[in-house]
């Protein structure tokens, strides 16, 4: 299986903003060896559950700057974010029922991520979650 996607862990208040359009680039100490187009997106507590998938374009490495305005972009580009990658953001899925924690560790031995996991870490959760019902809302 390549690895095109990565699991990641996000607080709320962030994907709240990332549904909206508001947030336009998600904002990484690290970018990952291996490339990736993807995120599934575990939302943190109190939701404790994988929610969306988030479909990612450019890259972008500090201090290459982001062209575009939105949340978090201007203190990125001015280099007051301790992240040093920038992630744009140009799909957004919402799964119509998020799976929760409990679902996620007892079928799909699954732990959030506390930087990131690639989607062969969890491929029978990954298999699952490609056929599970979502709405593009981005």
């Amino acid at each position: 299986m390549s690895k095109n996607a990565i699991y990641v862990s996000i607080k709320p208040k962030y994907t709240k903003l990332i549904e909206t359009g508001v947030k336009n680039y998600e904002f990484r100490n690290y970018c990952p060896k291996d490339k990736f187009n993807k995120l599934y997106v575990y939302e943190s507590f109190p939701a404790s559950s994988l929610k969306y998938i988030i479909e990612i374009g450019d890259i972008i490495k500090y201090p290459n700057k982001i062209k575009k305005d939105g949340y978090g972009n201007k203190e990125f580009n001015d280099g007051l974010k301790s992240a040093k990658y920038a992630y744009e953001i140009i799909g957004v899925y919402k799964y119509k029922e998020p799976l929760k924690l409990e679902i996620l560790r007892s079928k799909f031995n699954f732990s959030p991520p506390q930087a990131y996991s690639y989607d062969s870490t969890y491929i029978e959760l990954t298999n699952y979650i490609e056929k599970y019902e979502k709405t593009k809302i981005i």
